[in-house]
C-alpha cells in the first residue's frame, strides 16, 4: 500500500499540472452540484421506484445555470471541432435515442451512465401509457422523415459520467465477474489482449483456443492491460454494441450533430434525474430508482493506484475531447482517488 501511495503522489503532481495547462478554463460544477454527494452507479436498480423529491426552486434555478453552462461549452468545443447540430444526421447517429412519442423526448443513452435503469424508466413511461410490451423505440427504427421531425420537435436528453471512472466500470462488470459475461468479453477480445500485453501468457492462450467457449479457462484481464489495449488502438475500435462500453462519449453519443437540450451528469444523478423527469413532465407516471454508491466510485484508488503513470496519462489523452465537451478535469478525478487512497475527508 506504501508503494500505491508514492506513486500516487506524484501522479497527483503531474496531473495538477496537466490539468492547470491543457483543461485551462474549465470548471468541474457550480456550489450546488458540488454540494450534491457522489450517489454513484445506479445500473441494477429495480424498476419500480419510489418517487423522489424534485429539487426547490433556488436550487433549480441553479440547476438551470448550470445548464447554460454546460451548453454553453458544449457548442463552443463542437464548433472548434467544426461539428455542427443537424436535423437529418446518418441513421446510425440515431440508434442510442430512446423514444417517447406521447410525451415528445428523445433519451440518449450511453453505457455505464445508468443506461439500464433509464431504459427501465422508459419501459415504465411506455406500460403508463397503454404500451403492451415493456420496452421502448428507438429513433433508428423511423424512416427520414419521421427521425427529421422528432429532432426537430422533441426535447433531447443526454446523461454523461466521469471518462476515467466510466471505462473502470466497464472493466469491472465485464471482465472481473468471473461469469459467462466475463468469458464473453474475454473471447472478443482477451485473446488480442494477453497476445498484445502479457509475455508468457502463449500456453493459456493455446489452450483456451483448443477448449469450447464454455470450458475455457478465465483470463483475468488486468486493468492495466484493459487500457493499453483501448488507448493504443484509439480510432481504430469501431463503435458497436460492445465497444460503446468505453469509448469517449461523445462518439457514442453523437452529442454536437444531435443537439441536445439537457445535459446530466451521472455523479448527481439522485437529483438532476429527479429534475429532468418533473422538466419533461413525466413525474406522475415514473419516478428514479434511488441511487446507491458505484462499485466503480468505491474501488476506483485500489484499481487505479497501481496502473502505471504513462498508462493513466494515456488514459487522458484518450478521453481528452470528452472532459472538455462536458467539463470534466482529470486533476478532479485523481483528487477524487487520493480521498480514497489516503483517507482524506476533504480535500478544498
Amino acid at each position: 500500500m506504501e508503494f500505491a501511495k508514492v506513486h500516487f503522489l506524484s501522479f497527483i503532481l503531474i496531473s495538477i499540472v496537466m490539468g492547470l495547462i491543457t483543461y485551462n478554463g474549465i470548471t468541474m460544477s457550480t456550489t450546488v452540484l458540488r454540494d450534491i454527494p457522489d450517489n454513484g452507479d445506479n445500473e441494477f436498480a429495480d424498476f419500480y421506484p419510489r418517487p423522489q423529491a424534485v429539487p426547490g426552486v433556488e436550487q433549480s434555478l441553479e440547476l438551470w445555470q448550470e445548464q447554460t453552462s454546460r451548453l454553453e461549452r458544449l457548442q463552443d468545443i463542437c464548433k472548434q471541432l467544426n461539428r455542427t447540430q443537424t436535423y437529418t444526421p446518418p441513421k446510425g447517429y440515431t440508434m442510442r435515442l430512446l423514444v417517447d412519442d406521447t410525451n415528445h423526448v428523445l433519451f440518449g443513452y450511453i453505457p455505464k451512465v445508468g443506461c439500464t435503469t433509464w431504459k427501465g424508466v422508459f419501459g415504465r413511461i411506455r406500460r403508463a401509457h397503454g404500451g403492451n410490451r415493456p420496452d421502448f423505440s428507438k429513433l433508428s427504427q423511423f424512416n427520414d422523415t419521421e427521425r427529421e421531425k422528432r429532432l426537430r420537435e422533441y426535447k433531447k436528453v443526454l446523461f454523461v459520467r466521469d471518462p476515467v471512472i466510466r471505462l473502470l466500470s466497464a472493466y469491472l462488470s465485464k471482465f472481473t465477474n468471473l461469469r459467462a459475461l466475463q468469458k464473453t468479453w474475454e473471447n472478443m477480445y482477451g485473446f488480442d489482449i494477453l497476445k498484445r500485453y502479457r509475455p508468457g501468457s502463449e500456453d493459456l492462450l493455446k489452450n483456451n483456443h483448443n477448449l469450447p467457449r464454455s470450458e475455457r479457462t478465465f483470463m483475468n484481464v488486468t486493468l492495466t492491460e484493459f487500457i493499453r489495449f483501448v488507448t493504443d488502438r484509439g480510432d481504430q475500435i469501431k463503435l458497436h454494441e460492445i465497444s460503446d462500453h468505453w469509448l469517449p462519449q461523445h462518439i457514442v453519443s453523437h452529442v454536437c450533430e444531435i443537439g441536445f437540450d439537457f445535459i446530466g451528469k451521472y455523479e448527481n444523478l439522485a437529483v438532476e434525474a429527479p429534475f429532468v423527469l418533473n422538466w419533461l413532465g413525466l413525474t406522475s407516471v415514473a419516478g428514479f430508482p434511488e441511487v446507491h454508491a458505484s462499485k466503480a466510485s468505491s474501488f476506483i484508488a485500489d484499481e487505479y493506484a497501481h496502473v502505471p503513470l504513462i498508462y493513466i496519462q494515456a488514459l487522458q489523452k484518450y478521453y481528452m475531447t470528452d472532459f472538455q465537451l462536458f467539463g470534466y478535469s482529470s486533476t478532479g478525478t485523481v483528487l477524487k482517488i487520493a480521498n480514497q487512497l489516503f483517507d482524506i475527508d476533504h480535500i478544498d
